[in-house]
């Protein structure tokens, strides 16, 4: 009988046991997990954007006659005013034709002026009847004649005068000047590449938006909410002024179904120079938004969810839509109130309809 006994006071204890330990499991099923209860909040949200830097105005130079390269009167990387000698061509020959033009003209004009005095001596003749009217016509036509060829003469004249003139190339505006791939002595045709000239008093700022993006942001309002646009350098830093939105182009490139914007920004150090890369940061001020962490998230088939808490402390799988993607956080354009409490980290962990502890 004591065997008995002590058989079924072992069973007794090993089952007494073994509850406690099921009943230990149970516990340690209820995750303990922080959450965020959502609030609405005035906020700047900011998107990023690639950015190609170019000069107000970056031109060309080109020769537009041939010639010997005479002088180079400024270096790389100076800044010239606009009118400011930059090149001489040599113009001896041009000198001579200038000569020549100049005795053609003489002589035209000279071939005039007894053509005049012989058109007044027919009309007097002619009036006393001492002349034909074919002799008079013959001195107008002779005068015709004579003025004819001093313009042409002139034009000539004028021909040179503006070679000579392309001898001397000037600025167009002033700006930095940039690589200059000649030398003194070097012969140039016309339409030679001199050097470029850059325009850096302010930059532009170009990126691209996707067609969709841009007509929703014209429907929303959004590109006239903008409230600072920041440039970001390829250092780092932060240029220290803020720029203006432009519109740039006035149609969507087909290839890449996107239209490209313009950001104006002031630059009188010209310290950004023409072709730099850097990142634009546009923020807009958005009242009343609904901000959660990226961390209090996750995704099933392209869509992103979070768990809501219950007051019952049981999560539910609730989708969100997701207006704008920050840094850190998303901002939120349905599926949450404020008010709602939401899982703040740990959701991999989580089931639908699971009971939680909240972390203090």
């Amino acid at each position: 009988m004591r065997s008995i006994y002590w058989i079924l006071a072992s069973v007794l204890l090993v089952t007494v046991f073994s509850c406690q330990e099921k009943s230990a499991e149970k516990k340690d099923d209820t995750k303990e997990v922080p959450i965020l209860t959502i609030t609405k909040k005035d906020t700047l949200v900011s998107s990023e954007y690639v950015a190609e830097i170019q000069a107000k105005k970056n031109i060309e130079i080109h020769s537009r006659i041939a010639g010997l390269l005479h002088n180079v009167v400024v270096h790389e990387g100076q800044y010239v005013e606009q009118g400011q000698l930059l090149f001489k061509i040599s113009d001896s020959e041009l000198q001579i034709d200038l000569l020549k033009a100049n005795a053609s003209v003489k002589q035209a004009e000279a071939d005039v002026s007894i053509a005049k005095v012989e058109l007044n001596q027919a009309q007097s003749l002619y009036a006393k009847s001492f002349i034909a009217k074919n002799e008079l016509d013959m001195a107008k036509a002779k005068m015709s004649a004579a003025q004819a060829k001093l313009s042409y003469a002139d034009a000539e004249k004028r021909e040179v005068l503006q070679k000579i003139n392309f001898t001397n190339v000037r600025a167009p505006f002033s700006g930095i000047m940039n690589d200059i791939p000649l030398k003194e002595g070097s012969l140039v045709e016309n339409g030679t590449l001199l050097t470029t000239l850059s325009q850096l008093n302010e930059i532009y700022a170009y990126f691209s938006i996707p067609e969709d993006m841009y007509f929703e942001m014209m429907k929303d309002g959004e590109l006239d909410k903008t409230t600072k646009i920041e440039l970001v350098l390829p250092n780092g830093s932060t240029y220290d002024f803020h720029g203006v939105l432009n519109n740039a182009e006035g149609e969507i490139d087909p290839s890449t179904g996107s239209i490209r914007y313009k950001v104006m920004f002031p630059n009188p150090d010209r310290y950004i120079k023409h072709g730099t890369s850097g990142k634009l940061i546009i923020s807009e001020h958005q009242p009343d938004a609904i901000l959660i962490p990226h961390k209090s998230t996750f995704s099933i088939q392209d869509k992103t969810y979070v768990f809501v808490v219950d007051k019952n402390n049981k999560v539910k799988m609730t989708h969100v839509d997701i207006a704008a993607t920050m840094r850190q956080s998303y901002l939120i354009h349905a599926g949450l109130n404020p008010g709602d409490r939401i899982v703040l980290e740990g959701t991999q962990a989580l089931k639908d309809g699971q009971t939680i502890k909240i972390k203090k």
